[in-house]
């Protein structure tokens, strides 16, 4: 089994966390794992938000992010992809208001025991 590759984006919200990661599936995720106060007070306790991207939405993602060019030559093109969007998006909230005015379709699953 690989390691999961993960890169932390700067985040906005006290109390929250934001990471880009892809999975050992390929699979692209988006993560807000939320422990605040709010989250206790209303949901209980420590709560995650995940959006997740397959293989084809992954690679309209960072088609998008490298300007429209191919990155087919890129050797890694998870780490571009982990890369360009640490240095572009804030947080979860930033890179999910993006994919949706990119028309980019995306799964989004909740964790109620984060």
């Amino acid at each position: 089994m690989t390691e999961e590759k993960r890169v932390k984006l700067r985040g906005i919200l006290a109390q929250t966390a934001s990471s880009a990661a892809v999975r050992d599936d390929g699979t692209f995720v988006i993560e807000l794992y939320d422990f605040s106060a709010d989250a206790h007070r209303w949901l209980g306790n420590d709560v995650a938000f995940l959006l997740e991207l397959g293989p084809a939405e992954k690679d309209a993602a960072l088609r998008q992010l490298s300007g429209g060019q191919d990155a087919a030559n890129a050797s890694d093109r998870d780490a571009l992809l982990l890369q360009l969007v640490a240095e572009r998006f804030d947080d979860y909230y930033a890179v999910e208001r993006w994919l949706n005015e990119q028309g980019i379709p995306f799964r989004k699953q909740f964790e109620p025991w984060a």
